[in-house]
């Protein structure tokens, strides 16, 4: 038992296929080794509804954070792979990424997804603090569905299908209006 800090110079080994670091002076937080699997961050607080689950903080040691600061970063590698080159380098990625230089009113952020193909990991999605997801490849889905407008990103600036990917049906309201103001009349067919 140590009672007071404890400083290691070097590395630190718990033997124990399920070793358990306890953290809080009643131990209401645990790191649970898991055999051959990896780690387990658990809050141990057990009083009911407490709203508490396990959390990890990542927080940078920045005072004065600017445009584009990087304020924490998970990484995902497969470093032993025996392929090399390619193989070796960051698979995947999520960080948060500053919108802005922060101020006493205003920490917006970013959720950076990075993937890799074959290469290093690059931005593939963005999640801004506005709640817009900047997608450089392909959204794929069943349905998608547009709460307010479905818009092209500059007038004539998008097409709806392609020669080869054709919308087979154009439904439209009772009413509905054509940009030059003149009223489309209702049809079953387009």
């Amino acid at each position: 038992a140590v009672s007071a800090d404890l400083s290691v110079g070097d590395d630190l080994t718990l033997g124990s296929d399920s070793a358990v670091l306890n953290f809080g002076a009643d131990s209401d937080v645990t790191i649970t080794h898991s055999a051959d699997t990896g780690l387990i961050l658990k809050n141990t607080h057990t009083s009911g509804n407490s709203g508490i689950g396990a959390v990890l903080t990542l927080q940078t040691g920045d005072t004065d954070v600017a445009d584009g600061n990087i304020l924490g970063h998970i990484k995902f590698q497969a470093p032993d792979e025996g392929a090399g080159t390619d193989a070796i380098l960051i698979a995947a990625a999520i960080a948060a990424e500053s919108e802005g230089d922060f101020s006493s009113s205003n920490n917006a952020t970013s959720l950076v997804f990075q993937t890799g193909a074959s290469e290093a990991a690059t931005t593939k999605m963005t999640l801004t603090s506005g709640g817009n997801l900047d997608v450089t490849g392909t959204i794929q889905g069943t349905t998608i569905t547009a709460e307010t407008a479905f818009v092209p990103d500059a007038s004539d600036g998008a097409t709806l299908g392609t020669a080869a990917l054709e919308f087979s049906d154009l439904f439209l309201a009772d009413g509905a209006i054509h940009a030059d103001n003149f009223l489309m009349a209702a049809c079953s067919t387009v």
